[in-house]
């Protein structure tokens, strides 16, 4: 790279962390329920437990729709490389609610009109949309941001045993390979599908850095700041998914990003990804 190709990259790379510092102000201490409270210490990270965010039976109903789709596999994660392995730090499943993003409006009406399994298909996917929808359009007015800043939803499941190691939820910057199209993660909520009882001894929510741990109650969430004033990934929000040691726990990651999501620009991210340039050995340490 040259001179003037350096100069760029770094001005491209400063007026980014200025969009992400942005969105990390913006909803900054904006939280529209009042069943939330905050976990951490003025001086501390952002997290807050809100209370009652979800009735269970919005939540099963979601469970239910991953479970016909395609239900739970293991955790993968891309490398830096762009290839994707099984993530090796996590041992729990998952579930993508893709179709919001991925299916366009007009593409619904095509399979509607061509009859058939195409119009059985379109049926349930918009059933799966009215759901998905209705927890992100929920999530965006608690955490005070546009739904199109919300990533696809990840339901997770984690059997006995079963855990996520210490990690974080933003993409390794600067290249981001983890990311749909480039953006960065500025705030995680983290909302719990069933109940683990104190009695199990494991499957917390777990922040080592910050001493913090939050027992699953159905409905509940936890959210959190993923980034610094600054605009960098805080390393002080480690956490870690604690295994249960007798039940089963669901959860679902709710991701807000710092730019919105649009399939065009998933495609252009996807296209400068497949460019060659250098290869590099080393994986990402930041997960999913």
């Amino acid at each position: 790279m040259g001179l003037i190709g350096a100069c760029w990259a770094w001005r491209r790379r400063g007026l980014d962390r200025l969009k992400r510092r942005a969105a990390v102000q913006e909803l900054s201490g904006v939280i529209n329920w009042t069943g939330s409270s905050r976990l951490t210490k003025e001086d501390d990270p952002e997290i807050y437990l809100i209370q009652g965010l979800f009735e269970a039976s919005q939540l099963e109903e979601l469970v239910a729709l991953c479970e016909q789709r395609q239900g739970f596999a293991p955790s993968v994660q891309r490398q830096a490389s762009g290839d994707v392995i099984v993530n090796q730090h996590r041992t729990s499943s998952s579930c993508p609610m893709l179709w919001p993003l991925m299916t366009p409006k007009d593409r619904l009406e095509q399979l509607r009109s061509m009859g058939g399994n195409e119009a059985k298909l379109a049926s349930q996917i918009e059933k799966e949309l009215q759901a998905v929808e209705a927890v992100q359009r929920r999530c965006a007015e608690v955490i005070g941001v546009d739904e199109n800043r919300i990533e696809p939803l990840q339901l997770v499941k984690y059997l006995p045993g079963q855990y996520y190691s210490p990690h974080m939820d933003t993409h390794e910057e600067p290249e981001r390979k983890s990311s749909y199209s480039g953006e960065q993660r500025t705030h995680t909520m983290l909302v719990f599908l069933s109940e683990v009882a104190e009695e199990d001894g494991g499957g917390h929510l777990h922040f080592p850095r910050l001493g913090i741990s939050v027992l699953p109650r159905v409905g509940d969430a936890v959210l959190w700041r993923n980034l610094t004033d600054d605009g960098e990934p805080d390393l002080r929000v480690l956490h870690e998914g604690v295994a249960p040691k007798q039940c089963q726990k669901l959860a679902m990651n709710v991701w807000v990003a710092d730019r919105p999501f649009s399939l065009n620009a998933i495609s252009a991210w996807q296209q400068k990804q497949a460019q060659p340039e250098p290869s590099s050995s080393s994986g990402s340490q930041f997960l999913d």
